[in-house]
């Protein structure tokens, strides 16, 4: 039995001791003779019934023998209820004429211990998915999903050969699933963030970011490097259903290392923001680097107009001022890798084919004896401008990207590559107030050149989308079609075919 039920017991049985004539005893008076009596007769008045102090001092003895033995088979009792206790026995110890335990004995209820290190939270529903806060709002945690089903015909990837054009691969896929967790632990401007791939599956970002100073944020571990808007904005806020032909040629991807950004100058006209970071060069398929050599990056963007942009496509917010950002990158690496995707296999060797009809850069997957590439064959250098405007339901966004790689295996032979695209979206309700004004059109035209010096190599693409807006980004569908040409440097021919997306990304 616990304390609570002792209390109980002890209140029952001393209630019962006040009518048990065990524990009383009635007295009668002689009406003439004024003699006491301890039973009923003629002329004898009942004074009443009186306790027999000796067997209430023995049953509080009992009660008092009960409780130390309950205490004494649990571990130390909070301090709390020791106080309590405590009042009980010191009143069983008290006067003995004082049969009144009620008040005691309600004294002993049980208060729960606030553990150490314990912080009540709550539970709400916002922009990033359900939110966990405690109170003191030391830690917080949003977990978030989302899903994009994908029909592709006749083919979902991009291609890169003229056999590319021939593939019939129609098909219904979960082309994204995925989880996120972010929030900041211990103070507010700790934060970290991790999402993961089940569709693949791989972990695709684990990184924490000190957040205290607007000038300098510093991150550490597993993300997107800051180079271009195409690839460092999300797939689900991208403004068509997938990313141009120009991304996984010129990406640097995902990478494993420290990047620092800041905000400088803000509200004035030369308001900027920088990105300068380190990286081990290699993706996020491997722990340790191939070589010696690191991967560096900048970018410098101006905030011209409207102060800094997210990195988000469409006018979903449909801006009452023109915005517009400005931007330069340029990024380096020596390592087996010319070209990267974030999966298991992250470093990986661009398509393309040399005079002579063969491979023209090796696989990062092959050992150098079997024909792979070697630890830091491959020297790279590029360079990025954009340009990124939004106002009125108008957006407009423009990369030019340029790409040497070095073959330090094959006397520093030059392989230099052009790509770019522009594109551009509206909302018509602006204009034409039938349509609904959650329907978005967008054009795109993107092109390749895989080596600036060679003739007949042009990969382009020319896409139109209209997407329907069900609650912004985190529910739109979205209906593509893309005209997809490839040259063939090697049998001078020429090919196109054509691709259609149908898309529901849905995020909660």
């Amino acid at each position: 039995m616990n304390i609570n039920k002792i209390a109980i017991a002890s209140l029952s049985m001393m209630s019962a001791s006040w009518i048990n004539p065990a524990f009383a005893l009635d007295l009668y008076v002689d009406s003439n003779t004024q003699q006491i009596y301890a039973a009923p007769g003629e002329n004898r008045v009942k004074l009443g019934s009186f306790e027999k102090k000796e067997e209430i001092d023995k049953l509080k003895a009992t009660l008092k023998a009960e409780i130390e033995a309950e205490l004494k088979s649990k571990q130390p009792a909070q301090a709390d209820k020791q106080a309590n206790t405590s009042e009980v026995i010191s009143s069983l110890n008290a006067d003995s004429t004082n049969t009144d335990l009620t008040d005691n004995v309600a004294t002993v209820e049980t208060q729960p211990k606030v553990k150490k290190g314990y912080s009540p939270a709550n539970l709400s529903y916002g922009k990033n998915g359900f939110e966990f806060k405690t109170d003191d709002n030391k830690f917080s945690l949003a977990i978030q999903n989302r899903v994009q089903a994908r029909f592709a015909e006749p083919f979902d990837g991009d291609p890169r050969t003229l056999a590319d054009l021939d593939k019939d691969e129609k098909s219904f896929m979960i082309r994204r699933a995925r989880s996120k967790l972010n929030g900041h632990a211990y103070v507010p401007w700790l934060k970290y963030y991790l999402q993961y791939d089940w569709s693949q599956p791989v972990l695709r970002d684990l990184n924490l970011t000190v957040d205290k100073y607007k000038w300098a944020q510093v991150r550490v571990g597993r993300g997107k490097v800051s180079y271009n808007n195409e690839r460092v904005t999300s797939s689900g806020s991208q403004q068509f259903v997938n990313r141009s032909i120009v991304n996984d040629v010129f990406t640097v991807d995902r990478q494993q290392g420290i990047e620092v950004k800041g905000n400088l100058f803000s509200g004035t006209w030369y308001d900027m923001t920088y990105y300068a970071g380190v990286y081990t060069g290699l993706g996020v398929g491997e722990r340790n680097n191939d070589d010696g050599n690191m991967m560096y990056s900048g970018r410098l963007q101006w905030n011209a107009l409207g102060g800094e942009m997210k990195f988000s496509q469409s006018d979903i917010e449909f801006h009452e001022q023109p915005a517009l950002n400005i931007s330069v990158a340029a990024n380096s690496n020596r390592s087996k890798c010319t070209a990267f995707e974030t999966d298991s296999r992250s470093c990986r060797n661009l398509t393309d084919v040399n005079a002579a009809g063969t491979a023209r850069y090796r696989s990062p997957s092959e050992t150098f004896e079997k024909g792979g590439a070697k630890s830091g064959q491959y020297e790279i250098s590029q360079m990025m401008e954009e340009i990124h405007f939004k106002w009125n339901g108008f957006s407009f966004l423009h990369e030019l990207h340029a790409k040497r790689i070095k073959d330090t295996l094959n006397n520093d032979q030059e392989t230099k590559l052009l790509g770019g695209f522009v594109q551009a979206g509206y909302f018509p309700n602006r204009q034409i107030m039938a349509i609904p004004e959650n329907i978005e059109l967008a054009g795109r035209y993107a092109f390749v050149d895989m080596d600036t010096d060679r003739d007949n190599d042009k990969q382009t693409e020319l896409s139109a989308v209209i997407n329907y807006f069900l609650e912004g980004h985190f529910n739109k569908l979205s209906l593509q079609l893309s005209r997809l040409s490839i040259e063939d440097p090697i049998k001078l021919e020429k090919d196109n075919e054509t691709r259609v997306w149908a898309q529901w990304d849905f995020s909660f």
